[in-house]
This record gives structure tokens, C-alpha cells and sequence, in this order.
């Protein structure tokens, strides 16, 4: 039988990782992170130094694998194990435009929708209430100031321009970033982790 879904949406440090990483502890469901997928093919494409011209076809011949390795949810890109490179700084400046391409993300969507069948799920990511899993009726918005998502950002000694992501994020043609609609929006600017997963947990807890 098909798994049950969480989805949960926001910018960049929104806390949205952490959150549902505590939510998906705390329920037993598997926590997937749409970025990871995305990320993933950023290093293919400078793996495979592909020009932005030639990525749908690239794309098309590409294969996105998981393997569980513990509590760890490893996303294999041709069989190779892209996990490591998630965070190198060459692949996140570019994950943004490369999740902007429609080839990119039908593969993605394709990969994430597929875990519904093995898995009860929490997913985090930017178009998880809106277009990958829009039936779910237990989507969360999370959001904060882009004040302290940019201190968070820095704490964590990542180098990114929050304004830009955002605007790449928001205004992309194909799935940008935006409010589910049903959506329970969570201001977390002022909010420690453990009140932020409380509060989730307590919504659905209400939902039944």
C-alpha cells in the first residue's frame, strides 16, 4: 500500500532540514530531502563538465538511485555514491539554476513520487506541497526573516546569498517556490528547533 506523506516547504534556512529530519525521527517515517536529488545532479553536471545547453539531453540518460545506509538516505547518481559532494561550494552555486530546468526536475519528481510506495514519508523542499505531492493533506510552509535565515547560514559557515536564492527560487518558470495551498505556515524566525518540531508534530497530532 502506498506510505503516508509530510511535506514541508520554505526558502533556504528555514529550518525546514532540521525540522523535518526531527519530525520523520519522531513519527518513524523515512526524512527525504528533494535537494539532495537536485544537488546530486549539480555534481553530475560538473562531474561530466556538461554545458547548460546540453543537459535535457544529458538528463535524459541519467540514473538516480537510494540506498539506505542506517538512518542515512544515500542518493547514488549512475550508480555512484553522490552523497559526499552534496555540500562542496562548486554545487551549490549552481544547484539553483540547474533546478530551474524542466528536464531536471521531472526527473526528480519522478524519483520522489516513486519512495511513496515503500516508504511513510516526510520531504522537505520548495515544491513538495505544490507540486510534487499536492494531495497530501498535511503540508507545512516554513519561513523566517532573511535576517536570521542569512545568521543561520553563517553559523553553519555556508557562503550564500539568501536575496538571490530566493529570487532564483521564487521566480523560476517551471514549479517556484510558493505557498501550498491548505498549507500551515510556520514563522520560525524566533523559534528554537525543538519548539518548530513541536509544533508540527502538535498540528498533526490535531489532523488525526
Amino acid at each position: 500500500m502506498p506510505g503516508r506523506i509530510i511535506a514541508i516547504d520554505g526558502p533556504a534556512a528555514s529550518g525546514k532540514s532540521s525540522v523535518s529530519r526531527g519530525v520523520a525521527a519522531a513519527l518513524g517515517f523515512q526524512f527525504v530531502s528533494s535537494g539532495h536529488f537536485y544537488r546530486a545532479l549539480s555534481w553530475g553536471v560538473l562531474r561530466d563538465a556538461v554545458a547548460l545547453e546540453a543537459l535535457p539531453r544529458w538528463v535524459a540518460t541519467r540514473r538516480l538511485e537510494i540506498s539506505n545506509e542506517g538512518d542515512t538516505l544515500l542518493v547514488l547518481l549512475d550508480g555512484e555514491n553522490a552523497t559526499p559532494h552534496l555540500s562542496e561550494p562548486e554545487v551549490a552555486a549552481q544547484v539553483s539554476q540547474i533546478a530551474a530546468i524542466p528536464a531536471i526536475r521531472d526527473l526528480v519528481n519522478a524519483n520522489l513520487r516513486s519512495l511513496l510506495l515503500t516508504h511513510d514519508l516526510v520531504m522537505e523542499g520548495r515544491d513538495i506541497g505544490s507540486v510534487v505531492f499536492p494531495e497530501t493533506p498535511y503540508k507545512f510552509y516554513l519561513d523566517a526573516s532573511p535576517e536570521e535565515r542569512a545568521r543561520r547560514r553563517a553559523r553553519e559557515g555556508i557562503v550564500d546569498t539568501i536575496a538571490e536564492r530566493d529570487r532564483l527560487d521564487s521566480t523560476r518558470a517551471t514549479a517556484p517556490l510558493t505557498i501550498p495551498q491548505g498549507a500551515t505556515v510556520i514563522d520560525t524566525t524566533d523559534l528554537n528547533l525543538e519548539q518548530v518540531i513541536d509544533a508540527v508534530l502538535s498540528h498533526l497530532e490535531k489532523r488525526k
